[in-house]
C-alpha cells in the first residue's frame, strides 16, 4: 500500500479502540495503520479485525476495513518487529502517529514495565523521527505519583514517589518524549481514570474506579479510603475528542494536556458511593484508613468467598486511589479548547451511565469482548 496513513498503537485495548472509531467516524478520507501485536500475522490480522467488528457490521464494517491495514508489530523489539522494508515503508506513508500501546499492569516488575512503557515508546519515537510525522502521545495523569495538593501541566518530575511501577514507568517515557520536543513535534496527553462513553456508559475495561463499584454492587459495604479523597474522573468519549482536536492545534512542541475534571469538576469518593450505594439499593460505605484495611486481609481472606474475595484481592492494587488529595490543573487544556464544545462533564452528567451499563453487563462479564 502507498496511501498516507496515521499510525495507532493500542488499538486493541479500550482507549486505542474509541479512538480508532472515533477517527473513523469523523475523519471520512482517514486511512490508518494499527500496529498490532500476534504470536504470528494470523492473530495479529485477527485481533485487528475484532476491534472494527467490535461496532461495525455489513457495508460499514467493509468500509472501515478498506481504511485499515493492521500491521503486525512487537515494541519490545528492535524496529518494531518490522522487516526493513515495512518500516522504511510505514515511515514514508505516515503522517502522524498516536502512540497509546502501555502496560497498564500496577502490579508488573519495574524492568518488565520499562521494557514496554519506555523502551516501547522509544522506538515508536524513533519511528516518527524518520517518518518526519507528528507525535501524540497518550500518558496518564498519574505520573503525579503520591503527593498532594495541585499537579500543573508545566510540572512532571519533581522527586515524586511512586505508587506502582505503572505510574514510574508512563514518566520515564514521558520523559523520553520530551526530551525529543527540540527535534520532533511531539504532544502528551495525560488523561486521569478514564470510565465508559458518557451517553452510554459503553467500556471494556474494568478496573480502578470500577473495583470500589463491584464493592458496593457486592454487598460490602467498607471501602479502604477517605470521604474526601478526589476522584478525577472523564468519560472515554471526552478523552478521544479531546486528543483528536488538539493533535491538529499548533501549539508548542512538548505541550502537556490534562485531560481531567480538574479542581472544578472532580468528585470525591463519598460522591460516587453515595451515588452507587443508591443505585444498587444497598447501605451507605463506611470508610476506613487503608491501613486498617490491609491488616484487615486475613479475615477478608478467610471469610469471604466466591466473586467478592476475587474481587476484594485482585482490586488491592487501586485502594491508594481511594485517598488521594491531588488535583490537575486544566488551564492549558481549557484555553486550548476554547471555543469548541469540548469539555469534561460533571460527573453528575454520566455517573449513572456507569453504573448501568456496570449492572446490566455484570461488570464485563455479559460483553462479548471485555478487555478486562
Amino acid at each position: 500500500m502507498s496511501d498516507p496513513v496515521i499510525v495507532v498503537t493500542g488499538a486493541t485495548g479500550f482507549l486505542g479502540r474509541e479512538l480508532v472509531h472515533h477517527l473513523l467516524a469523523t475523519e471520512p478520507t482517514t486511512r490508518l495503520a494499527l500496529l498490532v501485536r500476534g504470536r504470528d500475522e494470523a492473530q495479529a490480522k485477527a485481533r485487528g479485525a475484532e476491534v472494527l467488528r467490535d461496532r461495525l457490521s455489513g457495508e460499514a464494517l467493509a468500509a472501515a476495513e478498506r481504511r485499515v491495514e493492521i500491521v503486525r508489530a512487537d515494541l519490545e523489539r528492535d524496529n518494531l518487529g518490522l522487516d526493513p522494508a515495512t518500516y522504511a515503508g510505514l515511515a514514508g506513508r505516515a503522517t502522524g502517529i498516536i502512540h497509546g500501546a502501555a502496560s497498564v499492569s500496577f502490579s508488573l516488575p519495574l524492568e518488565q514495565a520499562r521494557a514496554i512503557n519506555v523502551e516501547g515508546t522509544s522506538r515508536v519515537l524513533d519511528l516518527a523521527r524518520a517518518a518526519e510525522c507528528s507525535f501524540d502521545y497518550i500518558g496518564t495523569a498519574y505520573v503525579a505519583g503520591d503527593r498532594s495538593g495541585t499537579a500543573l501541566e508545566t510540572e512532571l518530575d519533581i522527586g515524586q514517589p511512586f505508587h506502582n511501577t505503572y505510574e514510574q514507568t508512563k514518566l520515564e517515557s514521558e520523559k523520553l518524549v520530551r526530551a525529543r520536543a527540540g527535534e520532533q513535534r511531539v504532544t502528551i496527553y495525560r488523561p486521569s481514570i478514564i470510565v465508559g462513553d458518557s451517553r452510554t456508559g459503553r467500556t471494556s475495561s474494568f478496573k480502578v474506579l470500577y473495583w470500589p463499584l463491584k464493592i458496593f454492587a457486592r454487598g460490602f459495604r467498607w471501602a479502604p479510603g477517605r470521604p474526601d479523597a478526589v476522584m478525577d474522573v472523564v468519560p472515554s468519549d471526552f478523552v478521544v475528542q479531546a486528543v483528536c482536536h488538539l493533535r491538529k492545534q499548533t501549539g508548542p512542541s512538548g505541550q502537556a494536556y490534562h485531560l481531567c475534571a480538574g479542581p472544578e469538576r472532580a468528585a470525591t469518593l463519598e460522591q460516587l458511593s453515595t451515588a452507587a450505594s443508591q443505585f444498587f439499593g444497598c447501605k451507605p460505605a463506611v470508610f476506613v484508613k487503608p491501613g486498617l484495611f490491609v491488616r484487615a486481609r486475613p479475615f477478608i481472606d478467610r471469610f469471604t468467598f466466591g466473586r467478592l474475595k476475587r474481587i476484594l484481592t485482585t482490586g488491592r492494587v487501586y485502594t491508594p486511589y481511594l485517598s488521594l488529595q491531588l488535583w490537575f490543573d486544566t488551564s492549558h487544556t481549557r484555553a486550548a479548547l476554547a471555543g469548541t464544545d469540548i469539555a469534561a462533564p460533571g460527573v453528575e452528567a454520566f455517573f449513572l451511565n456507569q453504573l448501568r451499563f456496570a449492572r446490566d453487563t455484570d461488570f464485563g462479564k455479559k460483553l462479548a469482548h471485555p478487555d478486562a
